[in-house]
């Protein structure tokens, strides 16, 4: 009796009377070799390679783009306070009361609350007690506010704020023998302690940053808190007087950002700027005032 042929295997074989056994062997499938597999996972690596640096900089262009629009929405937001009220709310609010010596430290983004949108939170906030006075204010403190957070940021606590008030700086331009804009370094910037009229930018509105990235302020770059505490949108040590030469250092007096290459600032006509690490120092120290009269910034920002 003739046995049913392999199902696997071409029946025509099986039609011819003389064939022999041999004639009937299926082909046998080939294999890959250890060698053909490695260079597949070789080819696949470099591939892998190839794209995910450019992965890495598509996610961090849109990074950027998040947060460059976070803080056109804060300069909008203090032009509209501006024009509601005539004057820029103070960097930090240190006016003596007579419970509060030093004043109650709220920042200049708490002020604006009600620009951004954050009616609700602004009300549970007493602006006459301290920025984290035990009960509501402290609670509000806390709160999550998303256009004050840089996308590209590395650290995460409650009410953080990446963006800092410039209140000055303490760099001395060249052929120079003090600070530009002379005096107090720390309140010669848009946002210092206490409201200014935009009748002081004398040095113009395009050429005075109100406010710039300082992205994860309050930790070293090992993660470390540092002695100004962790930077939050409530309280008003969240400004600072610039006071290295250049953008980006690990010194938290500084616009530092996460972004390669530079950081963002928004100035006193609302105009957003990427201000690179390459800036020269005389043209960071002549943005970083309103009234300096320093020839230096004219131009160079263009």
């Amino acid at each position: 009796m003739q046995s049913e042929p392999p199902r696997h295997c071409d029946h025509r074989f099986f039609a011819m009377p003389h064939a022999r056994k041999n004639d009937f062997r299926c082909p046998s499938k080939r294999a890959f070799t250890l060698v053909e597999l490695l260079v597949v996972i070789g080819i696949i690596g470099v591939l892998v390679g190839m794209l995910l640096p450019a992965v890495q900089r598509a996610r961090e262009s849109g990074r950027r783009t998040a947060c460059a629009n976070n803080i056109r929405s804060a300069g909008i937001a203090l032009r509209s306070y501006e024009s509601g009220r005539k004057v820029l709310p103070p960097a930090i609010d240190i006016a003596p009361r007579p419970d509060l010596p030093g004043g109650t430290e709220h920042a200049w983004s708490s002020f604006i609350l009600p620009q951004i949108e954050h009616n609700e939170l602004a009300s549970r906030i007493d602006y006459e007690k301290h920025w984290n006075a035990p009960g509501k204010n402290n609670a509000a403190a806390d709160h999550k506010i998303s256009i004050y957070i840089c996308p590209s940021g590395i650290v995460s606590y409650p009410g953080k704020q990446d963006y800092g008030g410039i209140m000055g700086t303490s760099i001395v331009p060249t052929g120079a023998e003090n600070p530009a804009g002379g005096g107090d370094f720390s309140s010669t910037g848009g946002l210092i302690h206490r409201p200014l009229q935009l009748a002081t930018f004398t040095d113009g509105l395009s050429h005075t940053l109100l406010v710039a990235e300082s992205a994860d302020r309050g930790v070293t770059l090992d993660g470390q808190v540092t002695e100004i505490g962790l930077s939050k949108w409530a309280n008003g040590t969240n400004s600072f007087a610039q006071n290295t030469s250049f953008i980006n250092t690990p010194d938290v007096q500084n616009i530092r950002s996460r972004h390669p290459g530079g950081a963002h600032g928004v100035f006193a006509d609302g105009g957003l700027r990427f201000l690179s690490e390459n800036m020269d120092p005389d043209v960071l120290a002549a943005i970083c005032t309103r009234n300096g009269q320093e020839a230096s910034a004219s131009g160079a920002l263009q």
